[in-house]
């Protein structure tokens, strides 16, 4: 059985993406949670050192604050430097880091990166309330898209694309942003954790081995307005 790696296997989407990817896949996981600290340098070489031959890797541990009923707004031209270098830690240097001993550790292979659709767009930033979407996660969800298109055209014997995902509906986010997020989607809803996998069906079917250096968007429409 083909081997599989998901990072922040432990979230939403990696929890799902875990459960169905179980019967087709030996699937090796790594989540903060599971006292895996991503960030860490030593680490990850290690971990690939220690387990080569993976078929393909999912990209998913990221920082990404949701906003709640308790968030604070926040102006971007307040925002410490220190915050936004927390971003780029881990949703660029970190999943780099990973992509760099993926490729070191495995002749081939398929990288699955997964970026935001405010990696593509701005935040509407009229649907927040008393809440400023952190600038620190577009500029770092954008630099995931690069980075795909960087290493696919550099290593063309491996499959390297990048998932754009729409928000997922889960409990607790406030009802403001929920309404407005709605309105401003084709789709009228975000979208449901189910619908969530086929994309990674997709791009990890052998038969998608064409597909490389590009995003799939997998957010109810919202990057087409």
């Amino acid at each position: 059985m083909k081997k599989i790696l998901i990072t922040g296997s432990e979230g939403l989407i990696g929890t799902k993406l875990k459960n169905h990817f179980s019967n087709k896949f030996k699937v090796l996981t790594l989540d903060i949670s599971l006292g895996h600290d991503l960030t860490n340098e030593e680490f990850v070489k290690q971990y690939f050192i220690d387990n080569s031959d993976i078929y393909g890797v999912i990209i998913l541990h990221a920082f990404n604050p949701v906003p709640t009923k308790n968030s604070v707004k926040i102006e971007p031209i307040d925002v410490p430097l220190n915050e936004i270098k927390d971003y780029l830690n881990v949703n660029v240097v970190s999943a780099f880091d990973v992509c760099k001993n993926f490729i070191k550790n495995n002749k081939f292979g398929k990288i699955i990166n997964v970026s935001s659709l405010y990696g593509e767009v701005a935040p509407k930033h009229h649907i927040y309330n008393n809440f400023t979407k952190h600038i620190g996660y577009g500029l770092s969800k954008s630099s995931v898209v690069m980075m795909t298109k960087y290493l696919a055209t550099y290593y063309p014997e491996y499959n390297i694309n990048t998932v754009v995902l729409g928000g997922v509906y889960q409990e607790g986010l406030d009802s403001k942003f929920l309404s407005g997020y709605n309105s401003n989607t084709p789709k009228k809803r975000m979208m449901d954790i189910n619908e969530v996998t086929s994309c990674f069906d997709f791009l990890l079917d052998e038969n998608s081995s064409y597909v490389t250096g590009t995003e799939i968007k997998v957010d109810g429409g919202w990057t087409a307005w």
